[in-house]
């Protein structure tokens, strides 16, 4: 009993401990799964106007350099006048995109939330 208990203590801290680093590092692929509550992939409302939108990647890099490719209304691009910065105490990201500042935190290390220039809320998901 009392290994059991110990085992699931220690499962435990080691879980966090993962969460925590987690959080702390964004480098990766992250797919917006939301923009404003609108389902992606789906038809989305931005700034008034409906978007067949498949999919908006945002890829953090070494650095602090970060990119954005979307697939809308049948259009691919990638934008990549894109900085971050992370605050790991509070798993807070600042991502200034597009001469524009965006805010999030990194939730769990596996999602994230960002709220844009427009107040739009979009929700993340790592890779």
């Amino acid at each position: 009993m009392v290994l059991w208990l110990a085992v699931g203590l220690l499962g435990l801290v080691a879980g966090a401990a993962c969460r925590g680093s987690l959080a702390d590092d964004v480098r990766g692929i992250w797919n917006t799964q939301s923009i404003g509550g609108y389902a992606v992939p789906g038809m989305t409302v931005y700034a008034g106007d409906s978007i067949a939108t498949q999919y908006v990647r945002w890829a953090f890099y070494d650095g602090g350099l970060c990119t954005m490719t979307q697939l809308v209304d049948g259009a691919t691009n990638t934008f990549d006048e894109c900085d971050y910065t992370m605050n790991a105490e509070q798993a807070a990201i600042t991502i200034f995109f597009q001469k524009e500042l965006w805010d999030g935190v990194v939730d769990d290390g596996s999602r994230m939330t960002l709220t844009d220039p427009r107040d739009v809320i979009w929700i993340l998901h790592a890779q």
